[in-house]
């Protein structure tokens, strides 16, 4: 089962556009503390698992349009799971799925199990 390796250096938002940017200003909000996700806190020490996934899209021309007119490619949601409740962001794009999840890495205390696309973080197998 894969967990996400401890990163020892902060990410930072280099490389971000400044609407990925703005969305994570808005939604993703890490501080030594605790996590806040949609004005939701979490404690960092509570965190259990983190998933990435796909955004479901409807099949056919409206999904098309919806997915590359109005989203502007492929999106992904990232849940964060702590206990019996989970916090979401959705339709995030993959570079900032990725900043999230690197996030999670430098300031989670504990294992945190990750289900997702390979590569996106560092993991190791226990």
């Amino acid at each position: 089962m894969p967990y996400l390796r401890r990163l020892f250096e902060r990410p930072t938002m280099e490389g971000l556009s400044k609407a990925e940017v703005r969305y994570i200003q808005s939604r993703f909000d890490p501080y030594a503390d605790e996590l806040v996700v949609n004005r939701q806190a979490v404690s960092w020490d509570a965190i259990d698992e983190v998933e990435v996934a796909v955004a479901a899209r409807t099949p056919g021309p409206s999904g098309w349009l919806v997915k590359y007119l109005l989203m502007g490619g492929e999106r992904y949601h990232v849940g964060i799971y702590f206990g019996r409740d989970e916090a979401v962001l959705t339709n995030m794009t993959l570079n900032t799925a990725r900043y999230v999840v690197q996030m999670i890495a430098f300031y989670a205390s504990g294992q945190v199990t990750y289900k997702g696309p390979e590569g996106l973080v560092a993991v190791d197998e226990r």
